[in-house]
């Protein structure tokens, strides 16, 4: 977490600052963003990072968490025990469409997501990034095994291999999102969104290999 002295700073430098990084992050990934670029494109002096920060990937929770709010996640998170059979996917739908739409005018909010793959062992282990990456592993397995649960989500395969599925979709179509999102509209952006929740939902659909088998 940053120091006590980044929350005395101006509410206006300190999310210019964390919006550069949000940015340089999302460009160059974790180990190839410069710390001096951030702080160049924030006005701000070079030794203000570790001023207000521990190191990078302090800096890089606080971003994270920054980027959370402004999407309000928090809004988005399901609530499992209420989830049925008949709204489990729309709801699964919803929740991953709308912070893509929330982040339209600055992509880069989104794109930093995907930068906490790219994170160095030795960092993750560190808190409080490892309770971040803990607790997005937790919600994902939590979804995984309530959608077992209602049937509607395949239970003839471990739940870290559908776990490993899951993330490589959605991986891979943030990626194509990222490369994209210039010459997208809203309307494509839904379309890729809900695209990659039907691909989920497809290999994730039960009796799959029974039927292959059948046939």
């Amino acid at each position: 977490m940053p120091f006590s002295r980044f929350e005395k700073l101006a509410r206006e430098k300190r999310e210019l600052l964390l919006d550069q990084a949000a940015r340089e992050f999302a460009a160059h990934g974790f180990e190839q963003s410069s710390i001096n670029r951030i702080l160049e494109q924030s006005n701000m002096s070079k030794g203000a990072a570790y001023y207000y920060f521990e190191d990078k990937a302090d800096l890089f929770v606080t971003v994270i968490q920054y980027a959370s709010e402004y999407l309000r996640l928090h809004e988005l998170e399901l609530n499992l025990d209420s989830t049925t059979a008949k709204d489990f996917w729309e709801r699964v739908l919803a929740n991953h469409r709308e912070p893509i739409l929330r982040s339209y005018e600055r992509p880069w909010l989104f794109r930093v997501f995907g930068v906490c793959t790219q994170i160095p062992a030795s960092d993750m282990v560190r808190e409080p990034l490892a309770s971040l990456i803990q607790r997005s592993k937790d919600q994902v397995t939590g979804l995984i095994q309530r959608g077992q649960e209602l049937g509607v989500i395949r239970s003839d395969l471990p739940i870290d291999l559908l776990f490993e599925w899951l993330l490589a979709i959605d991986r891979a179509s943030d990626r194509w999102l990222s490369q994209h999102w210039d010459g997208l509209d809203r309307t494509a952006i839904v379309q890729v969104a809900d695209q990659t929740i039907a691909a989920i939902r497809s290999a994730f659909t039960p009796g799959i290999i029974k039927n292959e088998e059948e046939s």
